[in-house]
């Protein structure tokens, strides 16, 4: 009797198993994967300037109104320091009235409160902020939704925000959606070249919304 064959049957269930794990083991995927890889030397990227928010209807801001006579500051702040941007792109302010914002950055729409408080106060600050700025990141992300920001973020940034994306994700074939100057435009990102720093999406703006779609159709069976 060949008392080997138990031994050989052993060795056959190791590497079965071994080969299962191995099948079973999520694969490693590198971003930029197609940017060339030297390992001797920095690979140095130019990558654009954050862009500023510009105010539009619906826009909710906070807008604070500080100086050096207190007694003299607080009539501009009645009524608490938040408004609504009106469809014609304006807000109404106590003591100050009507005064337009639309399309303004934040740093423009203080230094133009700015010389209308200045009738009223001597050296007045002024603070603009937009409080109701967001994001959309749904698809092959972990943890989908609706994320505030206060300033443009990286689309990297913007995933990590999500907790990444699933094993699942294609990073080839990103979708941004986006609303400019009224009207709805569609960007594809391919997070495996290094296009992406000279992409207009580099940065995601307020009211982008980012889908993440699958590589396999889990529906299917």
């Amino acid at each position: 009797m060949n008392n080997s064959l138990p031994y050989r049957g052993h060795i056959a269930v190791l590497l079965l198993a071994l080969g299962t794990l191995c099948a079973c083991a999520p694969k490693q995927i590198t971003l930029f994967s197609q940017s060339p890889i030297a390992t001797d030397s920095v690979s140095v990227r130019t990558i654009p300037a954050p862009p500023a928010f510009r105010l539009a209807a619906g826009d909710e801001v906070s807008i604070e109104f500080m100086g050096i006579d207190e007694q003299t500051v607080s009539p501009l702040n009645i009524g608490g320091s938040r408004y609504t941007i009106t469809a014609d792109g304006s807000i109404t302010l106590p003591v100050l009235g009507h005064i337009t914002l639309q399309g303004m950055t934040t740093e423009q729409a203080e230094m133009t409160l700015r010389q209308a408080a200045q009738q009223h106060l001597k050296d007045p600050i002024v603070r603009v902020l937009i409080t109701n700025a967001h994001i959309t990141i749904i698809g092959e992300v972990r943890n989908a939704g609706t994320f505030a920001i206060t300033q443009p973020v990286p689309l990297l940034t913007a995933l990590g925000m999500a907790n990444d994306l699933t094993s699942n994700a294609r990073r080839d074939n990103l979708l941004i959606q986006r609303q400019e100057n009224g009207q709805i435009r569609q960007y594809r990102i391919n997070l495996l070249s290094d296009d992406l720093f000279s992409s207009p999406c580099y940065y995601l703006q307020k009211g982008d919304i980012l889908y993440v779609s699958p590589r396999h159709d889990t529906l299917k069976r």
